[in-house]
């Protein structure tokens, strides 16, 4: 058995697929290793812009400097294999995830095979292992039926599957066994997800994970907004172990660019449902996407998704220059808007972003917030809040993977720096929780 090395580009989905990997081969008896000692490294690739598919392109070179052999996966790798292959002949392309590669490699047969269908559930097979996070990233479901003008993903991905319920929930409870009490459920189109024998829809799914014993919160990767349905609008209002934040794309604040976009909602519908989910959940932290420089916008359709953005008051922007992916609809438009202009509108969206996160955070000082501790330094531990902001409180305060009560006392870059709710400071440093 060799020594081995999993890393990932791009979204939730793939840190999940990598992750599943690792399980993979720590099972099959393979040995992990530090990227500089491991013998065979396994990247699971992203191509969601071309930036992402050179970034995928320069991590297997850097793997080749100390690799025996590095096998590479993913959405990257599904659209263009020979790219790959042409880099270096210890380059082993596999259409399909990087679990789908630590399954042949576990059986003996790393060599290029087809992508494995979800509803096959080869997640729910593998044995716990130590867990490598204090979040379980649960993939519930894969691929898209949506028809975006400027996306590659569901050519890479294939039509929108899901996991049966049973699955999930097993490897759920093997996550609580690992020491894992936050789920994120993850997959390509998340709000696609249905038990095919029961119908079960995603907020129910939400309710059922949520109720297995050890797990203190459900959060969701991404879900868009037309499946922002009234079973995940209850999840939020009856169920508290399910967190109030979601990140739902919204792409731009224009009708006319969210037609060309092929987007399937207008401006109006989407922040209609905003309403709503703010309605279920008045606390619920809310964060989006945002493709700038799309051939047709111009500036009064820019204006109108700034104006968009503060209607629906969200806390965080992550801003995407839009640059054409050949095999997408929207390829045949060109690239009508130039680099500077791009790069002037995303600066401005930052800076509503950073305007809205600074007053999101200014309303929580005082407050008490459950953190759960992710990282420790030195000086400071850190970890999320239930709508995902960050808390910073001093060092020792509790161990990786503990729940604890905190008092927002003054903002950080970032987040939130904190204190402990039983520190004896608080009496004079902050005002009532």
């Amino acid at each position: 058995m060799g020594s081995f090395a999993v890393k990932f580009l791009g979204c939730k989905v793939s840190q999940a697929d990598a992750m599943l990997a690792r399980q993979a081969l720590l099972s099959a008896g393979h040995r992990e290793a530090g990227e500089n000692e491991a013998d065979l490294h396994v990247i699971n690739t992203c191509c969601i812009t071309r930036e992402a598919e050179a970034k995928s392109r320069q991590a297997v070179r850097r793997s080749l400097k100390g690799a025996r052999d590095v096998y590479v996966a993913g959405c990257a790798v599904n659209l263009n294999a020979d790219a790959f292959g042409a880099i270096d002949t210890r380059v082993r392309p596999f259409a399909g995830t990087a679990e789908d590669v630590a399954a042949a490699m576990a059986e003996g047969a790393p060599d290029v095979g087809a992508c494995a269908d979800v509803e096959a559930d080869v997640l729910a097979r593998q044995p716990p292992q130590q867990a490598a996070r204090t979040r379980g990233f649960v993939k519930v479901q894969d691929g898209c039926d949506s028809t975006c003008a400027y996306c590659i993903i569901p050519t890479v991905r294939g039509r929108a599957r899901s996991r049966p319920a049973t699955a999930i929930l097993e490897e759920v409870r093997r996550r609580v066994q690992e020491g894992q009490p936050e789920m994120v459920l993850t997959g390509i189109s998340v709000g696609d997800y249905r038990d095919a024998g029961t119908g079960l829809e995603l907020g129910e799914l939400m309710i059922q994970v949520a109720q297995v014993p050890g797990v203190e919160r459900v959060r969701l990767s991404s879900v868009e907004v037309i499946h922002v349905r009234d079973s995940l609008l209850e999840a939020l209002r009856g169920e508290r172990k399910v967190c109030p934040h979601l990140h739902v794309p919204m792409q731009s604040g224009d009708d006319a660019v969210l037609r060309a976009m092929g987007r399937h909602y207008t401006s109006s519908e989407y922040l209609e449902r905003i309403d709503a989910l703010r309605q279920a959940a008045p606390d619920v932290n809310l964060t989006t996407d945002v493709i700038v420089g799309f051939p047709t916008e111009d500036e009064a359709a820019f204006a109108r998704t700034l104006a968009a953005v503060d209607a629906a008051r969200i806390t965080r922007v992550h801003t995407f220059s839009y640059s054409p992916r050949p095999g997408t609809v929207a390829d045949a438009l060109g690239d009508r808007v130039a680099p500077e202009e791009k790069k002037r509108r995303s600066q401005i969206l930052r800076g509503h972003s950073e305007t809205r996160s600074r007053h999101h955070r200014h309303r929580k000082l005082g407050r008490t917030e459950r953190v759960l501790i992710d990282k420790l330094a030195e000086s400071q531990c850190a970890g999320y809040s239930a709508d995902y902001t960050r808390c910073y409180l001093p060092a020792g305060t509790a161990p990786r993977g503990a729940l604890v009560d905190a008092v927002c006392e003054e903002l950080h870059a970032d987040g939130v720096r904190c204190v402990p709710a039983s520190d004896p400071r608080l009496s004079s440093t902050c005002g009532p929780p």
